[in-house]
């Protein structure tokens, strides 16, 4: 059944988003009742649409590509204005515009190219890692062994870590096993699996220190001087700060404040509310860390949630996200706004301090100014709108409304170009007001309320000084109008791109015969003659590369086994055996840094791993969080009580979660609360 949007539903539901144009995408029912109702302009949260680009003449692309150096600058960063000087033959008339970067077909097969382009590189490895084409077009052709000025890299002959007394001699650089594994890796192994590791007496089996070694505060302190921040010496010295943290000896340690340079998630701060429903009573917060807060609300005494909550015999309640994914300056606007429009249009009773929201105010913490009505009346003179004087100083403007002042006696500038009522019902005051604004679009922005009477009047199509930056409903239904818009191509894909509406029309109604200027890209058949085929090979490296290239011609490439006589062309896939050997597996692996990326990266060289028994000889693969963890019956409901659900339960800890229904403990997990069916 459909829902009947009120006033206050509608309020409600564009709380949600922080956009107009993201209120009508996800909400087009409610959007279109606010945009008819005249609502909008109350929902002063709503950042506008911004106005569309101008429209590319040749004037406005030539000052775009003016902007760049070479013609592949152009094509990225201004999609648009290069298509349309593309289409209209414009780029060889900018001759600031250098040519692409891209070496021509054939370029790395020539042996001078391949010569000169190696001189720019030190060693093998970085030729190879800077311009993987000329090198493979050097190590196919046998030219590398002419670069002498490229360095190889100090590779160990074949078997010359299975020779024990290099073994023994590399051990020697290290103290502990631990070291010897991470500084090679090749000489531990087989040390290992030969049973030496025995005789190397100069090698310690852990770094542990001696149980109760850091009952001793002054070897505490001594190895907290060795880190600059707190967080450094709880990451490299654990067990001495979990002893300096429960003797209570932090407090006593200098350590330099840790100057945060953002979050590398970017925007994380979401606005949240606790609500009572019985007794219309709201807690509006924000904060970084839902999790973190949410536990501090329940559990922390002085907190107002918990004193409100546990004050009326009542159980917390489960928070409602209102708003995720905001920058720090968004989250102090929303917090402030989303406090306004619970106290304000839902009528509840706010459990938080409203003046302690808001821009350079709320969460993050300021001081808060005390807006004395000379204060707010020298504030609201800056600004020429109630909105502009809400938005830019919100402290301020709630101020005016506590003292009752957003009136026309003491603002009369706000309400000094407000029409009286109706005037915009007239046909003729929207007509001129209109005549003011040269697009359709400016007119909504500038003017709304006469923009939404002629729309509601349906005066709009009698307003030709108006451009548009859409074309009216059924212009696209037009053959006149489809033909003159596909002139602007030269191809079916870019018509479909440029107008997808107009090639819709035209492929319904298959009106290709009419416009020659189209051509296909499709190529003729027979094209792809033995010739075209090895040229268009010749573009790519690898076989994968023309597989994914060109298609076609692999296709028939590989059909008339003429694949086989592109030697240029190496083949993606390994030997078969290649991951039954344990060196391959091994230099494999050491790509990766857990072993859900190795499964993931390479399946097959993890799956050899696997089945081989290599896997755990691999130290540098971090295994998945909870690994070694026994879910006994004891380490289960500790987790549990992390969570105020089952639902939460499930998604944050799959594992325990799934032991303690199969062993029938949900049951006595009364805290978990159960999800009502419908």
């Amino acid at each position: 059944m459909q829902k009947k949007w009120t006033k206050e539903t509608v309020l409600e539901e564009g709380k949600k988003y922080s956009s107009r144009s993201e209120f009508k995408k996800k909400k087009s029912g409610a959007f279109r009742i606010a945009y008819m109702n005249g609502w909008l302009d109350e929902m002063i949260w709503l950042v506008r649409p911004t106005a569309k680009p101008i429209k590319w003449t040749k004037e406005a692309v030539f000052e775009e590509s003016r902007k760049y150096s070479i013609v592949t600058e152009f094509m990225n960063n201004a999609v648009t204005a290069y298509t349309i000087a593309k289409n209209n033959n414009w780029l060889t008339e900018m001759d600031w515009l250098a040519p692409s970067k891209r070496k021509p077909s054939g370029y790395w097969k020539i042996k001078e190219n391949v010569i000169n382009e190696s001189k720019n590189y030190k060693s093998v490895t970085e030729f190879q890692r800077k311009n993987s084409r000329a090198f493979d077009s050097a190590k196919l052709n046998g030219w590398l062994d002419e670069m002498d000025w490229l360095s190889k890299t100090n590779r160990k002959p074949v078997g010359y870590w299975k020779e024990k007394n290099n073994v023994f001699e590399e051990s020697l650089k290290y103290n502990y096993r631990s070291e010897f594994s991470e500084g090679c890796y090749l000489a531990y192994i087989t040390a290992k699996n030969n049973g030496w590791l025995n005789e190397m007496t100069w090698l310690k089996k852990t770094r542990n220190s001696p149980k109760g070694y850091w009952e001793d505060k002054e070897k505490v302190f001594k190895e907290a001087r060795k880190y600059k921040y707190k967080s450094e010496f709880r990451h490299k010295a654990p067990s001495a700060y979990k002893s300096a943290l429960l003797h209570h000896w932090l407090g006593e340690m200098d350590f330099e404040t840790k100057v945060s340079k953002g979050d590398p998630r970017g925007p994380i701060h979401i606005i949240y509310v606790y609500i009572d429903e019985v007794n219309k009573y709201a807690y509006v917060g924000a904060t970084n860390d839902m999790k973190r807060r949410d536990w501090e609300h329940k559990n922390q005494k002085n907190d107002p949630v918990y004193k409100y909550f546990y004050g009326k015999g009542l159980k917390i309640p489960a928070y409602k996200i209102l708003l995720d994914g905001l920058t720090i300056v968004e989250r102090q606007r929303e917090e402030r706004v989303q406090s306004l429009y619970y106290r304000d249009v839902l009528h509840y009773t706010l459990i938080n301090n409203i003046n302690l929201t808001g821009e350079n105010v709320g969460s993050v913490g300021s001081l808060i100014k005390k807006w004395t009505k000379k204060a707010v009346l020298r504030e609201a003179e800056k600004y020429k709108t109630p909105t502009e004087f809400f938005t830019k100083s919100a402290g301020a403007y709630d101020a005016a409304l506590k003292y009752k002042m957003m009136n026309n006696e003491t603002f009369p500038w706000f309400y000094s170009k407000r029409m009286p009522p109706r005037w915009w019902s007239v046909k003729e005051h929207v007509f001129e007001e209109s005549k003011n604004y040269k697009s359709w679009n400016e007119f909504f922005l500038k003017s709304p309320a006469a923009h939404f009477s002629a729309r509601k009047h349906k005066w709009e199509y009698e307003m030709t000084w108006l451009l548009r930056d859409q074309v009216p409903q059924c212009y696209w239904q037009n053959e006149e109008n489809v033909i003159e818009e596909s002139k602007k191509y030269s191809t079916r894909t870019d018509f479909f791109k440029g107008c997808h509406a107009a090639y819709d029309y035209v492929a319904k109604n298959n009106l290709w015969e009419k416009m020659p200027w189209i051509k296909t890209k499709v190529k003729e058949h027979g094209y792809w003659t033995k010739e075209r085929v090895f040229e268009e090979g010749g573009k790519y490296s690898t076989k994968m590369e023309f597989k994914r290239g060109a298609p076609t011609a692999y296709s028939l490439a590989t059909k008339n086994k003429w694949i086989n006589e592109m030697e240029w062309a190496a083949s993606d896939a390994k030997p078969q055996g290649f991951w039954q050997n344990k060196q391959n597996v091994i230099a494999e692996s050491h790509k990766y840094s857990s072993r859900s990326e190795f499964r993931w990266g390479t399946p097959s060289a993890y799956r050899s791993a696997i089945d081989n028994g290599w896997i755990d000889e691999m130290k540098w693969l971090k295994r998945p969080q909870n690994y070694n963890l026994k879910w006994t019956r004891e380490n289960v409901f500790i987790e549990s009580h992390k969570y105020d659900s089952r639902g939460a339960f499930k998604k944050g800890c799959p594992s325990a979660y799934r032991v303690a229904n199969v062993n029938g403990w949900m049951v006595e997990m009364i805290w978990l609360n159960i999800k009502n069916k419908k």
